[in-house]
C-alpha cells in the first residue's frame, strides 16, 4: 500500500472523476474562504487609514483573540467534516443527524461558558499581552462587543462543517459569501459613516455572523428532509465520548497553533506598536493564503472521508494525490501574486508611511509562506477526514516544540526577523511530520481496512 510512486500518481492523476470532485468542493470553499481574510484585511484598512497606529494593533490584536476562541473549539468544523463523511460514506442517515445536533450542543455550551466567564478572561488576556495603553483600551472595547457574537460563530462552525461532510460546498460558500461580504459592508458604514472605531468593526462582525447563522439553519432543515430515516431519532449520548475524546487531541493541537501566534502578537507589543501593526498585517497574508489553500483541504477531508465510510483504498489515495496536486498548483500561484503586487497591497491597507517603510524588509517572509505552509495544510484535510486527529496534535507538538520554541529563544537578538524565522521552522517541521504520521497510519492499516494480498 504505497502512497507515492511514480505508478500510483500516475494512476490517480489521471482520474477525471477525483479532478471533478475535487475541484466541485474546492472551488467554492476556495472563493467562500478567500472571503474569511477579506475581513481581516478590511478591518486592518479602515483602522490602518485612522492617524493612530494603535487601532489597527488592536483590531489584529481583538480578532486574533476571538479567533483563538473559535479555533480552540475547531472540532466544531473540522471533526464533524470527518465523522460526517464516513457517515455519508456508509450512508448511515441517522449519524449524520447526531453528529449534527451532538456537535451544535457542544458549541452552545461552550459559548454560555466563555460568555459567563468573560469579565476575568478579558482581564488575564491583557495581563499577559502588556501593550500600550491605547492598544489596551481598544481591545478591551472590540472584546467586549465581539464575544457576543460566539455562539453563532460556533453554530455556522458546525453546520459548515455538517454541509462539507454531505459532500455539498454550495450552501458553505454562500453561508461565509453572505457573512464575509455583509461585515465588510458594515465595516465601512461604521467606520468611515457613522465614525465609529473599533466598536464599529467588532458589531459589523456580529450582526454578519447572526444573518449567516440564519441562512445555514434554513438550509439544514431543507438537507436533512431528503435523507429521512425510519425508525425513531435517538441523540446517542454515547457517541459525545467520541466527540470529546477526538476534541481533546485537536484542543492540545490547536492551542500550541495558538501559542505560535499569541507569541507573535505579544512579542510585537514588546518591539512597539509599530512593529505590531506590521505583524498584524502580515498575519491577515497568511489568513488569505490559508484559506485560499483551505479550500483543497476542505475537498480532501470530504473526499477522504466518504472513502474510508466506503473502505476504498484507490478512492482514498486519489483523493490525497490529486488533492495535493492542485494544492501545490495553487500554491504557487499565491507566491506569484505576491512577488508581483505585495507592495500595492500593503499600500492598500495603511496609509501611514512608518509602518509602509518598516514593513519593506518582511516582503519575503510572505512571498514564499504559501510553498513553506502547503504541504501541512493538505495533509490535514487527510487526518481531518479520516478522523485522526492525534497525527495532527502530535505533528503540531514537534513542530512547536522542536522547531518554533527553540528558534524563537536562538534568534530572540535579532528582534521580529527572529520571530519570522522561528515561523517558517515551526512550517518547515509541521510539514515533515505530518508526511511521517501518515505514512505510519497507512502501514498501520489505521485508514482502510486491507484485504490480504491486495495490491496498489
Amino acid at each position: 500500500m504505497k502512497l507515492w510512486t511514480y505508478k500510483t500518481l500516475k494512476q490517480d492523476l489521471k482520474r477525471r472523476d477525483q479532478h471533478s470532485a475535487i475541484w466541485r468542493i474546492a472551488l467554492p470553499m476556495v472563493l467562500s474562504n478567500m472571503t474569511v481574510p477579506l475581513v481581516g484585511l478590511v478591518d486592518s484598512a479602515v483602522m490602518g487609514h485612522l492617524p493612530e497606529a494603535h487601532y489597527l494593533a488592536a483590531v489584529g490584536l481583538g480578532a486574533a483573540l476571538f479567533t483563538f476562541i473559535v479555533w480552540t473549539m475547531g472540532f466544531l468544523r473540522m471533526i464533524t467534516t470527518g465523522l460526517v463523511a464516513q457517515a455519508y460514506g456508509a450512508e448511515d442517515y441517522v449519524a449524520i443527524r447526531q453528529w449534527l445536533f451532538l456537535s451544535s450542543l457542544l458549541g452552545l455550551m461552550v459559548a454560555f461558558l466563555t460568555l459567563l466567564l468573560n469579565p476575568w478572561l478579558i482581564d488575564l488576556i491583557l495581563w499577559w499581552i502588556e501593550g500600550s495603553s491605547e492598544v489596551e483600551s481598544s481591545v478591551l472595547a472590540y472584546w467586549n462587543t465581539r464575544i457576543w457574537g460566539l455562539p453563532f460563530s460556533l453554530l455556522n462552525a458546525v453546520m459548515i462543517g455538517w454541509f462539507l461532510g454531505m459532500q455539498t460546498a454550495r450552501i458553505p460558500f454562500w453561508m461565509l459569501l453572505i457573512i464575509n461580504v455583509l461585515n465588510v459592508m458594515l465595516d465601512l458604514y461604521f467606520v468611515l459613516g457613522l465614525g465609529m472605531t473599533v466598536e464599529g468593526v467588532a458589531l459589523a462582525s456580529v450582526i454578519a455572523e447572526a444573518v449567516g447563522f440564519v441562512f445555514g439553519a434554513y438550509h439544514v432543515v431543507r438537507l436533512l428532509a431528503k435523507y429521512p430515516i425510519a425508525q425513531k431519532f435517538k441523540l446517542a449520548w454515547h457517541k459525545l465520548k467520541r466527540l470529546l475524546s477526538l476534541n481533546g487531541d485537536l484542543l492540545i493541537r490547536t492551542l500550541a497553533l495558538e501559542l505560535v501566534f499569541f507569541t507573535i502578537h505579544a512579542r510585537g507589543a514588546e518591539l512597539g506598536d509599530e512593529v505590531m501593526a506590521i505583524n498584524a498585517i502580515l498575519l491577515n497574508f497568511l489568513m488569505l493564503i490559508a484559506n485560499g489553500l483551505d479550500g483543497f483541504a476542505n475537498a480532501v477531508e470530504a473526499l477522504v472521508g466518504k472513502a474510508i465510510g466506503r473502505n476504498n483504498w484507490r478512492d482514498f489515495r486519489a483523493s490525497i494525490n490529486v488533492g495535493g496536486l492542485w494544492s501545490l498548483l495553487v500554491s504557487l500561484i499565491f507566491a506569484l501574486v505576491f512577488w508581483l503586487f505585495i507592495e500595492e497591497f500593503i499600500a492598500l491597507i495603511t496609509t501611514i508611511e512608518s509602518v509602509r517603510e518598516a514593513a519593506e524588509p518582511y516582503h519575503l517572509y510572505i512571498i514564499f509562506m504559501a510553498l513553506v505552509s502547503v504541504w501541512s495544510f493538505w495533509l490535514d484535510g487527510v487526518f481531518i477526514g479520516a478522523s485522526q486527529i492525534s497525527a495532527m496534535r502530535n505533528s503540531m507538538l514537534i513542530a512547536v516544540l522542536v522547531g518554533f520554541v527553540p528558534l524563537y529563544f536562538l534568534t530572540k537578538g535579532y528582534g521580529n526577523h527572529g520571530l519570522w524565522w522561528a515561523f517558517y521552522a515551526f512550517m518547515l517541521l509541521r510539514a515533515l511530520s505530518s508526511v511521517l504520521f501518515l505514512k505510519i497510519g497507512i502501514r498501520a492499516g489505521v485508514y482502510i481496512t486491507m484485504d490480504k494480498g491486495f495490491l496498489s
